[in-house]
Formats: structure tokens, C-alpha cells, sequence
């Protein structure tokens, strides 16, 4: 089984912001395949079914971002999964609004959602899909006061790039999608080169 992990903070407070596009992209395939989510076993909420004949799982945590390792460490020993069968989809301050980028290992980049998933499963080995949205104005505004960064991430995204960041959003449902026939090489090698061109 694959576990599709889109993190985010719960509650109608945190709808929107750019600290949720990971639960946003996971909402998206969710809708568009059919699936819905119901309360888990835990510290989440998980909708299960089949892409392609693949036995599926999205998970969105319910612990507030800087405390999603619990609720994934609960998801892997419930389901009794590998980190193999592990993508964690995230937003990402570093990479450029419209680009999304695939990696099968890594640190957590300054991300704190990432950081105690580390933390708690005690690697780095678990492959990860990250949403940019870095603008020319938050690159100005992190300039001059990079101690804005924690209210930044949890700001709501400007109704100006609704527009632009649901083309990132159905971006990373194409990878995803893509990443559950072909594995993570492939989908990296496909997508992280798009975003280059």
C-alpha cells in the first residue's frame, strides 16, 4: 500500500494559507478520484482506495504541522508500512511559486512539519513532494525581516494567485499520479527536469 502524507494544520483558521498546500494537493486528488475522509485511528484522517490497481492511502495529519512525526509514526505502525511506501507532500518557501520538486531523501530545509517527521522516525530516507510559492514580494519581505517567516508560512494565499497556485496544485496531482505507476526515479526524473524548462 502506498501512504500519500499531505501536511497542513487543521481547522477552518488555517483554510487557504500556504503552511497547507500539502493538505490542499491531497483534497485535490482525494476529489478527483473519488475518495473521501473520514476520521482514522489516530491523530489524522485518512481516505483509502485504488489508483490503477494500487491500494492507496492519503493521511492528513490533525497534530498542527510542527508536530506531524506523531501522527505519521501512528500511520506506519496501524498500517504496518515501510518508509518505502512513504510520500510526504509539502509546501516549500525555497522553490519558486509554480514548481514543485520530488526527492527520495533529505533534511527538512528549515520546514518544522519535516523536521519532526525526521525527528520521529528517526531518518531522513523518505521520499517527499514539495509545492514552491515563493514570489518576488515574499523574497522582498524575508529580506528585510526574515523574523516574519513563521506568520508568512501561515498567512492566507492572495486571491491574486488562486489562480497560480491551483496550476501547482494540479502539478503535483499529475506527479503524484504519475509517481504511483512509476515509482519515485522516474517521477523525478520527469517532473523536477519540467520545471527547468
Amino acid at each position: 500500500m502506498q501512504v500519500i502524507i499531505g501536511l497542513g494544520n487543521p481547522g477552518s483558521r488555517y483554510t487557504d494559507t500556504w503552511h497547507n498546500l500539502g493538505y490542499i494537493s491531497v483534497d485535490r486528488f482525494a476529489q478527483k478520484h473519488g475518495l473521501l475522509f473520514k476520521a482514522g485511528k489516530g491523530k489524522f484522517y485518512a481516505a483509502s482506495g485504488f489508483f490503477n490497481s494500487k491500494k492507496i492511502l492519503l493521511v492528513k495529519p490533525t497534530t498542527y504541522m510542527n508536530l506531524s512525526g506523531e501522527a505519521v509514526s501512528e500511520v506506519i505502525n496501524y498500517f504496518e508500512t515501510g518508509l518505502e511506501d512513504i510520500l510526504v507532500i509539502y509546501d516549500d518557501i525555497n522553490l519558486p511559486l509554480g514548481t514543485i520538486r520530488m526527492r527520495k531523501s533529505g533534511t527538512a530545509g528549515g520546514h518544522n512539519g519535516i523536521k519532526s517527521i525526521i525527528s520521529s522516525l528517526d531518518t531522513l530516507d523518505f521520499a517527499r513532494l514539495r509545492i514552491g510559492f515563493k514570489t518576488d514580494q515574499i523574497s522582498s519581505i524575508l529580506a528585510n525581516n526574515p523574523a516574519v517567516l513563521p506568520d508568512l508560512v501561515l498567512a492566507k494565499i492572495p486571491s491574486v494567485l488562486h489562480e497560480d497556485i491551483l496550476v501547482s496544485i494540479d502539478k503535483s496531482v499529475d506527479a503524484l499520479e504519475y509517481f504511483l505507476d512509476n515509482g519515485i526515479d522516474r517521477a523525478m526524473n520527469t517532473y523536477n527536469e519540467k520545471n527547468l524548462t
